[in-house]
């Protein structure tokens, strides 16, 4: 039996690798969760590393830029928090419907989570990840600079604002908060929404 679409095998691949270590993902176990016989897989990918590549492209570099997050930014540092907020929601609403039908909760363990768990395995074994990842979060750290930049400019914060420093702590922010809550529920959307403006509210003082 042959799976007669490529991004079904990605699809049903990443819902392995979410909980599986790459090590132990045997392509036997791969196939399996694919529905089909060993070479069902890899007549699409003959080598596992190509398959874990092609699931981490889709489920990491593309979905982490912040071209395919976030529209163009907005013209206030208030409209761009709102408009951050529900770029990650987004996020966090995908990444919840491909968890959630593949994982079982097992010891309260929430989709994202699951998905860190994902993201670990790719920066060990996905070659030149550094590189690319490093490149999507300056580009999302310039974003944030730009944005800051021009709310500064144009006094909607303080004229003594330190536009990295600044930028650096919206990210921050966001980052721990979301390892941090993925040992239990998940990021709280809402609670990110109030860290920011009430950080947003300092830089106004």
């Amino acid at each position: 039996m042959k799976i007669s679409n490529r991004e079904e095998v990605i699809d049903k691949a990443f819902k392995v690798f979410l909980k599986m270590n790459y090590e132990k993902a045997s392509l036997k176990m791969l196939s399996n969760a694919c529905g089909t016989v060993r070479t069902g897989v890899t007549y699409y990918f003959p080598h596992k590393l190509d398959l874990f590549i092609a699931v981490a492209d889709k489920y990491v570099i593309n979905l982490q830029k912040p071209a395919n997050k976030f529209s163009v930014p907005a013209e206030t540092l208030a409209g761009f928090i709102e408009q951050y907020i529900q770029g990650v929601n987004n996020a966090m609403e995908r990444i919840k419907d491909l968890v959630k039908n593949s994982c079982e909760v097992e010891n309260g363990c929430c989709p994202n989570f699951y998905y860190f768990h994902f993201l670990s395995q790719v920066r060990m074994y996905y070659p030149g990840i550094r590189e690319r990842i490093e490149n999507i979060f300056l580009q999302e750290f310039e974003m944030w600079k730009e944005v800051i930049l021009k709310a500064k400019n144009s006094g909607e914060i303080g004229k003594d604002t330190d536009v990295e420093k600044a930028a650096r702590m919206f990210r921050q922010i966001f980052l721990g908060m979301s390892y941090e809550d993925s040992f239990f529920d998940g990021l709280d959307v809402n609670k990110l929404k109030e860290s920011f403006e009430y950080y947003y509210s300092i830089l106004k003082v």
